[in-house]
């Protein structure tokens, strides 16, 4: 009995390894068709700015393609796998999207510097929740909100001039403040139109780089 259930784990095991590296194959030949070849993921910073934007666009609505599908979706299996063909290029090819993005955003809000930094450096690295995001208006407003607290949060905790025990409570007490969901909630409340006109500007320049992009997937799915 226990040779046959050690037989049985030992045939699952090696069945789901011959999935994940199925999946890993088609991950990285989808990919590959995106960018055409390895040159220009390692220089994409030299590639022209459209095509950069392009690349870019094309990328992010493949990440949300492959989470719906539930392609490598063990925990970090999929951020993880394209962490390992991107390397630290992955933030850098996001960053064409988000930093006119987070511009545009704060502009209209009114904050600038410490906060452009933070934010453009927080959605660049959550690319599966940057692409979750863009599918509605309503969920970038909640990527934004969470950022702008967990941006907030970070000035608190590093302030300058608040040492000693006493300001460490106080730090700590309004760090806890602004991580509060309420906290998030009202900030969702400011931005969100502010958030959904941006949200149309993007989605609408975008759109047409979705659309050429769907047949292509297709065919790379075959």
């Amino acid at each position: 009995m226990i040779e046959k259930n050690i037989k049985s784990t030992l045939i699952e095991i090696k069945e789901k390894k011959e999935s994940i590296l199925i999946e890993q194959n088609l991950v990285h030949s989808r990919i590959m068709m995106i960018f055409e070849s390895k040159d220009n993921i390692k220089n994409f910073k030299k590639l022209p700015k459209s095509k950069q934007t392009k690349l870019a666009n094309k990328l992010v609505s493949e990440i949300s393609f492959l989470h719906e599908s539930n392609i490598l979706n063990e925990q970090d299996g999929l951020m993880g796998f394209l962490k390992g063909i991107f390397g630290n290029s992955l933030s850098g090819i996001l960053q064409t999207i988000v930093e006119p993005m987070v511009n545009s955003l704060l502009s209209a809000i009114g904050l600038e510097g410490y906060f452009k930094n933070f934010l453009v450096s927080f959605i660049t690295s959550h690319p599966l929740e940057l692409a979750k995001a863009l599918k509605s208006c309503e969920a970038m407003t909640t990527l934004v909100a969470q950022a702008l607290s967990e941006g907030a949060f970070m000035m608190i905790m590093q302030q300058q001039g608040m040492e000693g025990s006493g300001y460490t409570f106080l730090r700590n007490a309004l760090g806890g403040a602004v991580k509060d969901t309420k906290f998030i909630n009202a900030i969702e409340e400011q931005v969100s139109g502010i958030v959904c006109q941006l949200y149309e500007k993007m989605t609408g320049k975008a759109s047409e780089v979705v659309d050429k992009l769907k047949p292509e997937t297709a065919a790379a799915a075959a």
